[in-house]
């Protein structure tokens, strides 16, 4: 039997610069705040739940995620379930079926967790993740959020997708 050319595999302390390697590498336009990778490992009490991958291909680190859960708690503005906040794949090994294994991954994070829904921002430009999200079961959740991505050109607009789970 032999070996997936595709693994997915946790990120930890030692790895984290190769998640935002990645990310930025495939998003160079998004300003990522300062917190948003070091918040993996935060060295304060209070810890957030995430879920964090990368994905290796034939061993070479080629993509990576990030989603985090939010349980309803009074006051919250996020709906309860998991958000994606990041899934990047190197363009040369896009069309591999990682996405579709990191979602696999989210999904399972999803249920683990007794949450039904998966949510995902996108910024209203690209068209290429709407439409792979959208034919893999998200739906466009409400109107366009105003301002929701900063990047090296402005803010950019957003919509919210959502995905349910039974």
């Amino acid at each position: 039997m032999g070996r997936d050319l595709i693994n997915l595999d946790n990120v930890y302390a030692n790895n984290l610069g190769m998640l935002e390697k990645i990310c930025m590498t495939v998003n160079p336009t998004i300003e990522f705040p300062a917190h948003y990778f070091d918040e993996l490992f935060p060295k304060d009490t209070k810890k957030d739940t995430f879920f964090a991958q990368l994905a290796y291909y034939s061993e070479i680190p080629v993509g990576a995620c990030k989603a985090k859960l939010y349980p309803k708690k009074k006051g919250d503005t996020y709906p309860k379930g998991v958000h994606i906040e990041s899934m990047a794949v190197l363009d040369q090994y896009q069309n591999n079926q990682i996405e579709t294994k990191f979602l696999n991954y989210i999904i399972e994070e999803c249920k683990k967790h007794h949450q039904h829904n998966v949510y995902v921002h996108i910024p209203v430009n690209a068209d290429k993740e709407i439409a792979w999200y959208k034919d893999n079961g998200f739906e466009s959740e409400e109107e366009p959020l105003k301002e929701l991505f900063k990047t090296t050109e402005g803010l950019i607009d957003g919509m919210l997708l959502k995905k349910h789970i039974d």
